[in-house]
C-alpha cells in the first residue's frame, strides 16, 4: 500500500468517527467507510447517512482538497441518488482546540439563518472558518461561508458542526412536512 492511500484511508476512518460523535442521533447504526472507493461507479467514501453522499479528500492543500471533495461528492450523489452531497477535508496543522475538519457542498441542507459572509476565494473562506481570533466570535455551529466566483458554481464551506446542525434542521422540517401530509 502506498502512503497516499494510507493517508486517505486514515482520513476516511477519522471522518466517520467525527460524524458519529457530532451526529449520533442522525447516523446509521452501521456507519462506516465504504470499501472499493474510486471505482468508476463510486457512490461516495462513507456510509454514514442514508440521504447524504460523502466524499473525503485529504491533501496538503486544503483549497484543492475542498474543491475536489465538492465536485466528487456532487457526481457521486447523482449516481447514488441521494438528497444531499457533502465533501469533507481535514485541515493540516489544525490547532488542538481549533477547527480540524471542513465541509463543502454546493447545496446547503437548509436556508441559512441570518447573514453569512461571502468570499471570492476558497482560501479566504477557510481562513474565516478556522479563525479563532477574538475579533471573530463565531461559534463552530455557525461557521458558514459562501464562495462565489464568476464562471464557477458557488460553494458553501463550513465547520462540521454547522453542517450537522443544518442537516438536523432539514430533516426535522422534512419529517414534519411529511407528517402533515398524512
Amino acid at each position: 500500500m502506498n502512503a497516499s492511500k494510507n493517508k486517505g484511508d486514515r482520513a476516511e476512518r477519522e471522518a466517520v468517527e467525527v460524524l458519529k460523535e457530532l451526529a449520533s442521533d442522525l447516523v446509521l447504526p452501521n456507519a462506516m467507510r465504504k470499501l472499493g472507493a474510486g471505482r468508476r461507479e463510486d457512490t461516495g467514501d462513507l456510509h454514514v447517512f442514508s440521504d447524504v453522499t460523502i466524499q473525503v479528500k485529504s491533501l496538503k492543500n486544503p483549497v484543492a482538497a475542498l474543491r475536489a471533495a465538492a465536485s466528487g461528492a456532487l457526481v457521486q450523489s447523482e449516481r447514488a441518488q441521494t438528497r444531499w452531497h457533502l465533501g469533507m477535508a481535514p485541515l493540516p496543522r489544525a490547532r488542538k482546540n481549533g477547527i480540524h475538519w471542513l465541509c463543502v457542498t454546493s447545496e446547503w441542507p437548509t436556508s441559512p439563518i441570518g447573514p453569512f459572509p461571502q468570499f471570492g476565494t476558497t482560501g479566504t473562506a477557510i481562513e474565516y472558518i478556522r479563525s479563532d481570533s477574538k475579533f471573530i466570535m463565531v461559534v463552530p455551529t455557525e461557521r458558514l461561508a459562501m464562495v462565489t466566483r464568476q464562471g464557477k458554481d458557488s460553494l458553501f464551506i463550513s465547520s462540521v458542526d454547522a453542517w450537522v446542525d443544518a442537516l438536523r434542521v432539514a430533516r426535522l422540517v422534512m419529517y414534519s412536512l411529511a407528517e402533515r401530509s398524512l
